[in-house]
């Protein structure tokens, strides 16, 4: 049972197990501390949706009950960043929110008047382009990796002689391809960002620790 100052906190709502690990080993990387782990009141307990449209369903009914706390959403964009910001701004404005045209490169955050919640959208990987949590990890690989071509090549390789995963997961495979190469062949992506086989300073994870100590104010 979550102890009743964890449930004070503010929230930080995600996809699924993968977002958490990843965004949850990020964040330490960067000396930013989650949940119980931090005993800065600011800092925000995960929220696992386990999928895209739970999370977004969820919006509604987490800004209501945020209060003066701020709430955060992290979802990928997938094979639409235009659809599904759309799907985002259709929830935010039955809370009474004014998002813009198209979601800012820098992470969208705004008050829910009504409520006095601050809100917050990262749309994965940039909120400039399609993609999902794999290809935001891709690009904090290191410029001039050899093995991640190769993955590339690999993966297309596989995919003339039989495609087995759906249509959109091509990153995802060649990612996994790329860490069965590693130390630790094969490592789960949060245990593979703990182990610094991905660079926590690269311009887009950046980009998200800036969004993230915005919506919360830590600094």
């Amino acid at each position: 049972m979550v102890a009743t100052d964890e449930m004070a906190r503010p929230e930080l709502h995600v996809e699924g197990r993968d977002d958490f690990h990843v965004l949850r080993e990020l964040l330490a990387r960067h000396g930013l501390a989650t949940g119980a782990t931090s005993p800065d009141p600011r800092s925000p307990r995960f929220g696992v949706a386990d999928g895209v449209e739970r999370l977004l369903d969820a919006i509604d009914v987490a800004v209501r009950a945020a209060g003066d706390r701020p709430v955060g959403f992290v979802l990928d964009a997938d094979l639409s960043l235009s659809s599904r910001w759309q799907a985002v701004c259709d929830r935010v404005r039955e809370v009474g929110m004014a998002p813009p045209e198209d979601p800012p490169a820098e992470g969208y955050i705004d008050v829910a008047e009504d409520y006095k919640a601050t809100v917050g959208v990262w749309l994965m990987p940039d909120n400039q382009r399609e993609g999902k949590l794999e290809d935001f990890l891709c690009n904090l690989i290191a410029e001039g990796d050899a093995l991640i071509g190769h993955a590339g090549e690999a993966t297309a390789k596989a995919t003339e002689i039989d495609m087995r995963f759906a249509d959109g997961d091509e990153p995802k495979a060649i990612l996994h391809t790329w860490l069965a190469w590693q130390n630790r062949p094969g490592c789960p992506y949060g245990t593979a960002v703990r182990a610094k086989y991905f660079d926590h300073n690269a311009e887009v994870a950046q980009r998200f620790v800036d969004w993230f100590k915005r919506l919360y104010g830590i600094e």
